[in-house]
């Protein structure tokens, strides 16, 4: 399974983990990052920001909402076929005077 290193991750191994937790957390929450655990080089776990993992939480939940999935698949159709409104178009079309 794929995943997507940033610059700002911050890796470490288990033992490092352990001994620097509190220090790696706050460093992590200041720059946004994920902490990639490893074990023998090999990443293990991820310690994520509270709201990084909240979005990620609500992304999968949409995810499994069929309808918005649907959604989404209609919208990506309709921008790649020029359907849509710019937002000039838009705020045009809801001034109903």
């Amino acid at each position: 399974m794929g995943y997507s290193i940033e610059s700002s991750d911050i890796f470490v191994g288990r033992r490092k983990f352990r001994e620097g937790m509190t220090a790696l957390i706050k460093k992590a929450r200041q720059k946004q990052s994920k902490i990639i655990v490893t074990d023998r080089g090999q990443p293990d776990a991820v310690c994520l920001p509270i709201e990084e993992y909240e979005a990620l939480m609500e992304y999968l939940e949409d995810v499994h909402d069929k309808n918005v999935l649907l959604m989404v698949a209609r919208s990506r159709r309709a921008f790649e076929t020029g359907d849509y409104m710019t937002l000039d178009e838009l705020e045009e079309f809801l001034r109903l005077e």
